[in-house]
């Protein structure tokens, strides 16, 4: 399987980077698809707090049986990683997320402190090691939940969509926002998933630090309302938050390492300044999100139901 994996990757390269790029579902187990959501994580300064947060993940993966971690980004601080050897792949993520029950995929996007090193690294890793995947800055995955229903995963490179100025669209035409925009919309539309999910780096709504991001909210969001998004996964802002805004739970799980001040957002149902992470279970007809702390004590669970499910 190894083998295989990688021989797919490297033939379809020059498919990965243009965001193309969709893994093959697989049915999940008892129609409930699990899977662990930690953000903000890289932090080689931080090593304890990290690995408190690593036990508690792999205690949780284990009882819940999880397919898959994602990962909302800034991966390595504070400047990314150089190449595929760098150092930081040891120390803060091998050598970090080492239990048996870690070492399922896992799918990752690019935050704003990945942007200050190698992207290209953080790609080619995915031919590298068994379990990380990031086969572009942005791309889908679906999978299957049961012989009728589905989710499908859109994750997002959204440092270039904050920073969309004519500046960047004119010196960086291979991170060109409205290109990876039209994408997205594309994607969303051609959908036929029971769950579509978005994953990004900022966050859309936050009672954090970053707070809101405007243009997220401007051309993001009238995208997953338009065509039936339920969720948005996020990080940036270190702590762990929910917040329903019209039809679309914003998730955000930021606090793999550190934590910061965080104030009640006006449509926030939950939020708290601590280290911990986010199970996510989907099923046909609704989903959890359960909110762990470093201990693997749980601080909140938000219902979601499915369109037309409630």
């Amino acid at each position: 399987m190894q083998f295989s994996r990688r021989s797919m990757l490297a033939g379809f390269a020059g498919l990965l980077a243009a965001g193309s790029f969709r893994a093959k579902p697989t049915l999940a187990a008892d129609g409930k698809l699990s899977f662990l959501v930690v953000g903000d994580w890289g932090e080689p300064d931080n090593h304890a707090a990290a690995l408190k947060v690593a036990g508690a993940m792999a205690k949780v993966a284990e009882q819940a049986r999880i397919s898959f971690v994602i990962s909302t980004g800034d991966n390595f601080y504070e400047r990314g990683v150089k190449d595929v050897s760098d150092a930081l792949w040891q120390n803060a993520f091998e050598n970090i997320y080492s239990a048996p029950s870690l070492q399922c995929p896992w799918y990752v996007v690019l935050g704003n402190h990945d942007h200050g090193g190698s992207i290209q690294a953080e790609i080619d890793y995915s031919a590298k090691s068994t379990r990380w995947n990031m086969p572009s800055a942005y791309y889908s995955i679906g999978k299957a939940l049961t012989l009728a229903a589905s989710a499908d995963f859109f994750f997002l490179d959204t440092e270039p969509l904050k920073e969309a100025s004519w500046w960047e669209r004119m010196t960086n035409l291979e991170r060109d926002p409205a290109k990876q925009l039209e994408w997205l919309e594309t994607s969303l539309a051609e959908s036929k998933a029971s769950w579509k999910i978005l994953v990004g780096h900022h966050p859309i709504f936050s009672g954090g630090e970053h707070g809101d991001t405007a243009i997220l909210i401007e051309r993001v969001k009238p995208l997953m309302e338009k065509y039936g998004a339920q969720i948005y996964l996020s990080g940036h802002d270190h702590d762990l938050e929910a917040i329903r805004s019209g039809p679309v739970s914003y998730l955000v799980s930021g606090a793999g390492s550190r934590t910061r001040p965080i104030t009640s957002h006006v449509d926030d149902t939950f939020s708290a300044s601590r280290l911990g992470f986010l199970l996510v279970e989907i099923e046909e007809t609704r989903a959890t999100a359960t909110f762990f702390d470093e201990d693997a004590a749980i601080l909140h669970t938000e219902e979601i139901p499915a369109f037309g499910k409630a």
